[in-house]
């Protein structure tokens, strides 16, 4: 046993066989290493579809409900609301009833569903619910504007401006909600308003009251969307508002 032990070391050919299968096969490893970090190296980095800036005016619009289909949208619409079918708005929601506390729930707003208005060619985009946004919006760069079916009237839809920036430092204005009539007011706020979502400035504060009917309070971030929104609503036969809802953003993914 101790021969043939000495044997295998001292024999040139039996030495070199095993050290060159060694050799090959750190070789060929290199060689596959090397071509793997060519291959991923040359892979082409897709950029993004730049936004598309809205810019119409649809206030006073009115649509009949045949010129308003369905439609596929694939592009980012830029604007004081960005609106791209990947993007979503997670909040968290205290709920209550009436003034009581029910519930806390957590909710993801997305805007699933496109219409082309076929008189002007413009994007409606609709979400799956309502936290402080209409159920079906158009923004352009410094409003927002919500399309609804008008009152006591079938086929005909309406356009009203909803949120919108502004040149001075507060602006009021008559909207409503459905058949009540209200007066939004628009404030800036100067100070930051820190939330889960992050710490966010140049804010604006938008009040919609129908006295004794419903008042809902917004805090919006052009850019971004609603970073807060609180509903009180009186209770049916009641005319005294009472707490019905607050949200407040927690995450968001806007591309």
């Amino acid at each position: 046993m101790r021969f043939q032990f000495r044997f295998l070391f001292c024999c040139p050919v039996l030495k070199n066989k095993p050290l060159k299968a060694t050799i090959t096969l750190i070789l060929l490893a290199v060689i596959s290493l090397t071509a793997c970090q060519k291959e991923q190296l040359t892979i082409p980095v897709i950029t993004p579809e730049p936004c598309k800036m809205q810019t119409a005016n649809p206030a006073g619009r009115s649509y009949s409900a045949d010129s308003i289909i369905d439609y596929t949208c694939t592009s980012t619409h830029c604007g004081v609301l960005p609106l791209n079918s990947r993007n979503y708005w997670v909040y968290e929601d205290s709920i209550f009833q009436d003034g009581v506390f029910i519930q806390v729930r957590f909710d993801t707003l997305r805007f699933t569903r496109t219409q082309k208005s076929l008189t002007d060619d413009l994007v409606w985009w609709e979400s799956n619910m309502t936290i402080g946004l209409p159920e079906k919006v158009y923004a352009n760069d410094s409003a927002v504007y919500k399309m609804e079916d008008r009152m006591f009237t079938q086929g005909v839809k309406d356009v009203k401006k909803e949120y919108g920036m502004f040149a001075g430092d507060s602006t009021r204005y008559l909207s409503g909600f459905q058949d009540a009539a209200a007066i939004t007011r628009s404030l800036k706020n100067t100070n930051t308003f820190n939330s889960r979502a992050g710490a966010f400035s140049e804010t604006i504060y938008i009040e919609k009251n129908a006295r004794n009917y419903r008042r809902d309070q917004v805090i919006f971030k052009p850019g971004i969307g609603v970073l807060r929104y609180v509903q009180e609503k009186a209770p049916m036969g009641t005319r005294i508002i009472k707490l019905q809802q607050i949200s407040n953003l927690v995450s968001f993914h806007i591309e």
